[in-house]
């Protein structure tokens, strides 16, 4: 959960915006749980041979009617209520509201190269300088094009799209291990084929800008990381039968001794902590900070950033 009057405060200086423009975009983080819209619009998906694995391929047609920003372009679903982000064999949840204001949460697609940081000399509280510009990706372009694609500042060649996630954290319930999946319980979550079960073989994952600055030298929410903080994804698989697994964890910033260690390419997660997912029919993502509040939850800004997700059918 966030900083509600924080930013019920922050809302009134900035004032609720309206949908028009993607620089009158309210912050992700500064909306509280009336934003949830209710059902995602479901698309048929039609499950592979088994022994068949299926890589997420994401193309620039994605994008074709995208919404431009600076660097780039992002989803034109990202604002629009009752859709997921269905490509190949996988939907991406997504939850979203453009009624008053503009609201997003789950994943969208994006190809915007702009790794700027937004929170310095932004306005009150730091942080609000990132509501039209959370679109990025710490590696600058998705991990096809990642080197020949020199991650910058706006106005350098755009590459691959890769998904942006944002992590709702007043949805979730906290440890889900051992208990039963619904997709209306989580703010993050992938739906992997139709009926089938699947073996994950590998994902990569990568820094989103907003979190990486403000772990490094702090935001509107965040403080900057000193000894023994990190910044933690925990992703958790779902089997046959609706149960959630234990989580394993990939940490996106970790500062032991005198070292702030926070990659900034493209980085697999560790294939041997994929196979204890066991088979899934779900995945599901959520984080963890060391900076956070004991009532309020994590102040880190709750984003980062996925490509080429692989999956074998096994049954």
């Amino acid at each position: 959960m966030k900083k509600v009057f924080y930013f019920l405060t922050l809302g009134l200086a900035l004032g609720f915006s309206s949908c028009s423009s993607d620089e009158d975009s309210v912050s992700n983080e500064g909306v509280n749980a009336a934003a949830k819209t209710a059902s995602t619009a479901k698309k048929a998906v039609t499950d592979p041979a088994v022994g068949i694995t299926t890589t997420l391929n994401l193309t620039s047609a994605l994008l074709a009617n995208g919404t431009t920003t600076t660097g780039g372009k992002y989803w034109e679903n990202t604002y629009v209520p009752n859709t997921n982000l269905n490509v190949d064999i996988f939907t991406f949840s997504h939850t979203a509201t453009s009624s008053g204001y503009n609201y997003w949460d789950g994943f969208i697609v994006s190809n915007v190269n702009d790794i700027t940081d937004y929170g310095s000399g932004s306005g009150p509280g730091g942080s609000d300088g990132w509501v039209p510009h959370q679109w990025g990706t710490m590696a600058g372009s998705g991990s096809g094009t990642a080197t020949t694609v020199t991650p910058g500042t706006p106005g350098t060649t755009t590459g691959d799209p890769y998904i942006v996630a944002y992590w709702s954290s007043y949805l979730d319930p906290l440890n889900p291990q051992g208990s039963t999946f619904s997709e209306s319980s989580f703010s993050n979550w992938i739906k992997v084929g139709n009926t089938g079960i699947y073996e994950v073989k590998g994902l990569k994952i990568n820094m989103h800008p907003w979190p990486y600055y403000g772990c490094l030298y702090g935001d509107g929410f965040a403080r900057a990381f000193s000894s023994g903080d990190h910044f933690e994804l925990l992703i958790y698989g779902v089997d046959g039968d609706g149960v959630i697994s234990n989580p394993i964890v990939h940490k996106l910033a970790d500062y032991t001794g005198s070292s702030l260690v926070m990659p900034t390419g493209w980085v697999n997660v560790n294939a041997t902590a994929l196979q204890d997912l066991g088979d899934v029919q779900y995945l599901v993502f959520q984080m963890y900070s060391t900076d956070a509040d004991p009532l309020y939850g994590m102040n880190t800004a709750a984003y980062f950033c996925l490509d080429k997700l692989s999956v074998k059918r096994v049954e």
